[in-house]
């Protein structure tokens, strides 16, 4: 347990895990106009795109602003990310080697409306996120190798990312103090710098 790196890219990993389940019980769930308003909440009145909307909108190729301006066909192609079930790579971790876990169900309570899948547990330190974090240059980098993730494939085979899903934001406040390295002293007594995973 020692920097805490671990703990913070388990509960980065697992938290875009549910997210990316919910994203699809809602959008089986929903219609295409209560799924945008949603997404897009009018608060005391006026309806706004957060950065990172705006962002998945330049790559949708829709060049609007105003949420109330979007066509019909443009507001369910920014709500709708369609990730095909049977073509989902992002796994849970859990920093044990339980092998009890590698293949698992999700989704069997009532409340999930029957929308079950089979996926698996990794090893936390198997997250693309531990690589990230070790391997990314400053804090610019990580967060955009982290919106960069790909989680998913919708269902015409393009990529659904960790900013598709609105959560590169989330993700940094998660491991904001796992960027800086621990202090820590070998056996010998010389000083050594201990961070991340690998």
């Amino acid at each position: 347990h020692m920097t805490g790196d671990i703990h913070a890219v388990t509960a980065a990993n697992n938290l875009l895990a549910a997210q990316m389940d919910a994203r699809i019980f809602h959008e089986l769930t929903q219609k295409d106009g209560p799924l945008y308003d949603r997404l897009v909440p009018k608060i005391k009145g006026v309806r706004k795109f957060s950065p990172i909307q705006l962002r998945r909108l330049q790559r949708l190729g829709i060049n609007k602003t105003d949420p109330d301006s979007l066509t019909p066909e443009e507001r369910t192609k920014f709500a709708r990310l369609d990730i095909d079930a049977t073509k989902i790579m992002w796994n849970r971790v859990v920093d044990l080697n339980d092998r009890y876990l590698r293949k698992i169900t999700i989704g069997q309570s009532p409340t999930e409306k029957g929308f079950t899948r089979e996926t698996a547990f990794d090893i936390s330190v198997a997250s693309e996120i531990m690589a990230i974090l070790a391997l990314g240059n400053d804090v610019d980098d990580i967060k955009e190798r982290l919106a960069n993730m790909v989680v998913a494939l919708d269902k015409t085979g393009k990529p659904v990312t960790a900013d598709d899903l609105g959560m590169t934001g989330a993700l940094l406040v998660l491991l904001r103090d796992a960027f800086e390295p621990t202090l820590m002293q070998s056996l010998e007594g010389t000083p050594v710098l201990v961070h991340a995973g690998p």
